[in-house]
């Protein structure tokens, strides 16, 4: 029924005359402001992008609609995604497009996990996604500033597994990727590598010069000493205990506790890379089996909560927030 191609910069005009009339502007997050050599401009800069890329919705041979990848991270299997119908004669297909990108995403991309967010007066949308299988998810809300006002911005996931399940998952379609210049460039675990702390000089200066630059604390508020902290690390007090290093650089480190807790104490304030990190432990790791009022059948990771990134990589990854603690 359709198809999908890539866009090519002769495309900007008809994409941009879409984009900016009222009945498509008016559910979109953003407003356009470039006219169409700004709108060329982008097109080809989206081929250099890891995370986004985006088709043509084509119909009778007709393209009549834009459908973007966004977010994409093939770390954490996430993704999120728009699309509109530009052409006022074929506004009605609109919901039949979905579920051939959703199988799309789920067996081509390897994704498990697609987030979508709207404005939240676009019912129209929320009850397709619904129907389709999603579930809304509120901890990711979000307020959104358009034209000097605040405006919701509900959110929903639909998950692979539920949907492979389901009636849509016999739509199938091709989404070509020629021109994705950046896609085997996106991030990947392989970028991240864990380095067993034995104890030794060198690793214990490492922590502690990563300790005097941490950010963020959930066990203590003042710095130990270093005979203090020497003790500590040949102690051997976790589990299983690492450097994080990145291309060659050594960037944090990360426990695992004998409760099943991971903890990750990284520089820098990147979410992405505290899903990698997250994702390598689990991988090479498996949860020691539960004990009752001991620990979980399954890992988790305590955040401060001044630590926004790792609360953003915890969502991404699609944790469930089980506890608040508090100090007494």
């Amino acid at each position: 029924m359709f198809t999908f191609r890539e866009i090519e910069t002769k495309d900007a005009q008809m994409i941009l005359d879409w984009r900016t009339s009222p009945r498509v502007a008016k559910y979109m997050k953003t407003d356009v402001e470039h006219g169409v050599e700004g709108q060329q401009q982008w097109i080809i800069s989206c081929r250099e992008r890891a995370n986004f890329y985006h088709w043509l919705i084509v119909y009778q041979n007709q393209p009549i609609g834009y459908i973007s990848l966004s977010e994409y991270n093939p770390v954490t299997k996430t993704a999120s995604w728009g699309f509109y119908v530009g052409e006022e004669e074929h506004a009605g297909l609109g919901g039949l497009v979905p579920p051939f990108f959703y199988r799309f995403c789920f067996t081509d991309l390897n994704i498990e996990r697609i987030d979508a967010e709207m404005l939240y007066f676009n019912t129209g949308v929320i009850d397709l996604h619904r129907l389709h299988g999603y579930e809304f998810t509120p901890e990711r809300d979000r307020i959104l500033k358009r034209k000097g006002k605040g405006i919701l911005l509900v959110t929903m996931s639909l998950r692979k597994f539920p949907f492979e399940d389901g009636k849509f998952a016999r739509f199938k379609a091709t989404f070509p990727m020629l021109q994705w210049r950046a896609k085997n460039e996106a991030v990947d675990t392989g970028k991240i590598s864990l380095v067993k702390i034995e104890g030794t000089d060198e690793q214990i200066s490492i922590l502690y010069q990563l300790l005097t630059k941490r950010e963020y604390s959930i066990s203590h508020e003042e710095l130990p000493t270093l005979e203090k902290h020497d003790q500590f690390v040949k102690s051997h007090p976790y589990r299983a205990w690492w450097l994080v290093e990145c291309l060659g650089l050594t960037i944090g480190s990360v426990y695992l506790t004998n409760e099943n807790a991971i903890g990750v104490n990284l520089s820098g304030q990147n979410s992405e890379i505290y899903c990698q990190v997250i994702q390598v432990v689990k991988e090479q790791n498996d949860p020691l089996r539960p004990i009752p009022s001991v620990r979980p059948a399954y890992f988790f990771v305590n955040a401060a909560p001044e630590n926004a990134p790792l609360q953003h990589a915890l969502l991404d990854m699609g944790a469930k927030q089980t506890q608040n603690s508090y100090r007494v």
